[in-house]
């Protein structure tokens, strides 16, 4: 009988230590900030829309553009993987001017159709750009560039016409 029971006994106590295993994760502390919150606020870029312009979109643009003059074509992986990098740039760029930033227009500009329009053209341009340079298609790289020209002059005409903008001018050379 004292087999038995000592058998009993094991069992029970393993048993005991397999269920306490399989108990519910102790609470965690609620979050500070309730996640419906979080998630409908839309983080803003720290600076305005004018200098993400001038410092992603104007020297990631030309740098494209650049590529149509003589004897600017890419020729090597690293030209294509050059004129990728700025592709790249240019396809962000169209998300995040489309946030808006620290600008006095900023706010205003983004909530235009018009504004959302332009910034979703320019990334379309810009992943034509990026699929053009994967293919090593230049031609394909022209018209995507042409694209470019196009979202960049009509965002222009409609909401930048005088340059520049709070005094940020593009230094790079081009």
């Amino acid at each position: 009988m004292t087999p038995t029971l000592r058998t009993v006994g094991f069992s029970f106590a393993v048993g005991a230590f397999l269920l306490g295993g399989c108990s519910a994760p102790p609470e965690q502390p609620a979050p500070t900030q309730p996640a419906t919150q979080a998630a409908t606020e839309t983080p803003r870029p720290p600076v305005s829309i004018n200098a993400e312009m001038v410092a992603l979109v104007d020297h990631a643009g030309h740098a494209l553009w650049d590529v149509e003059k003589e004897g600017n074509a890419p020729k090597t992986d690293t030209d294509w993987a050059d004129v990728e990098h700025h592709a790249t740039q240019l396809a962000a760029a169209g998300s995040l001017v489309a946030l808006g930033g620290t600008g006095v227009n900023d706010l205003v500009w983004i909530q235009s159709p018009g504004w959302q329009k332009w910034s979703r053209a320019m990334s379309d341009a810009a992943m034509g750009a990026l699929k053009a340079t994967h293919e090593k298609n230049l031609s394909a790289l022209v018209a995507a560039n042409g694209q470019l020209v196009e979202a960049c002059e009509g965002c222009h005409k409609e909401f930048k016409p005088d340059l520049p903008s709070e005094g940020i001018s593009h230094v790079h050379a081009h």
